[in-house]
């Protein structure tokens, strides 16, 4: 009826049980645990230093990934810095930002680097970087096309030299950078052997593909043999492509050749690159009678050369006479016909 309140089942309890000491007691402990571990959590932020975090984050990748002579090299009158830093095709560009296309596209597989101080002056230091790249190609790419001016070569391994502040050579798959913070002797001499210890503890188990063989000798400027991973003269289907620079009597041009899988990758590779040449304004010019079978574009005030040979794909780049440009090609391609 209205007005009238119901009552309780029979049996019910009429108000809330109230908890036992012992439950009022593991209540207790419970949250006395949350108030420790969030003032743990606080100090721990409190202290939290980005640069610190992201060292021991690179040491930790490091030592899951990288055999221990890589993170043991020790040298006498160096002393490290700090920990081993470890870059991947994913973080490359935070430590050389602008540059890691380069390396990505040659194979790039891990970036370790570390400092290294003089034991007796602390104040001066030098940095080691080795770049683990795929192959052994992809190592003499970098190396190649990161030569720097004024190169002393080095006879450490068959791809090595100093220069300025700087030492740089090819180990199988590895390249190594050692960069100083001055141009001293005594850094030089320290990079040296840190560079020395580095080949004793990893043995090279690949030979660099070496097409470098390959370019005729007459006219061809020291050092100047280099391999272009990918994207070779601005067309993208050219890749792994080996160049040099020859001068001659005031002419200029650079040779270039790469190896195919087969007799008709070479040769449609060789058509593709033609054929990219002529729809930015290229110009097919006659070659002279005698002359190997080749094709000649004028483009830009200066001439493309290219041939197929066997499983060569094979040309002149850039020639700045037409007779100089066919004279270079007529001797790339006997060179090549007269080797396996």
């Amino acid at each position: 009826m209205e007005g009238l309140k119901s009552k309780p089942p029979k049996g019910a309890v009429s108000r809330k049980r109230s908890p036992s000491i012992a439950e009022r007691w593991v209540s207790r402990g419970i949250l006395a645990i949350l108030a420790i571990i969030a003032g743990g959590v606080f100090v721990a932020q409190s202290r939290y230093e980005p640069g610190q975090w992201r060292a021991q984050s690179h040491e930790a990748a490091a030592a899951a990934a990288t055999p221990a002579a890589a993170t043991t090299t020790e040298v006498a009158g160096l002393r490290a810095m700090g920990p081993l830093e470890s870059y991947d095709a994913a973080t490359l560009s935070d430590k050389i930002n602008g540059k890691a296309e380069l390396y990505l596209s040659a194979g790039f597989e891990r970036l370790e680097c570390r400092r290294f101080a003089l034991a007796d002056d602390p104040a001066i230091w030098l940095e080691r970087f080795v770049y683990t790249m795929r192959a052994a190609a992809g190592a003499f790419a970098v190396y190649s096309q990161q030569r720097r001016p004024q190169a002393q070569p080095l006879t450490l391994t068959t791809d090595a030299y100093q220069a300025a502040n700087g030492l740089f050579l090819v180990q199988g798959a590895y390249y190594l950078e050692i960069i100083g913070s001055e141009a001293s002797e005594v850094l030089q001499a320290r990079m040296i052997d840190l560079a020395r210890a580095f080949i004793e503890a990893h043995p090279a188990t690949q030979a660099a593909v070496d097409e470098r063989a390959l370019f005729p000798t007459e006219g061809l400027a020291a050092d100047s043999i280099a391999l272009t991973s990918a994207n070779a003269f601005g067309f993208e289907r050219l890749d792994r492509i080996f160049t040099a620079d020859y001068a001659a009597d005031g002419h200029r041009a650079m040779a270039f050749l790469s190896r195919r899988a087969s007799d008709t990758e070479a040769a449609d590779l060789a058509g593709a690159y033609v054929d990219y040449l002529l729809t930015y304004g290229g110009q097919k010019v006659q070659a002279p009678d005698g002359a190997p079978p080749v094709t000649v574009i004028a483009i830009l005030d200066q001439y493309e050369i290219v041939f197929q040979r066997g499983n060569l794909l094979a040309g002149v780049h850039e020639a700045d006479d037409l007779a100089y440009g066919l004279a270079l090609a007529a001797k790339l391609y006997a060179k090549l016909g007269a080797t396996p």
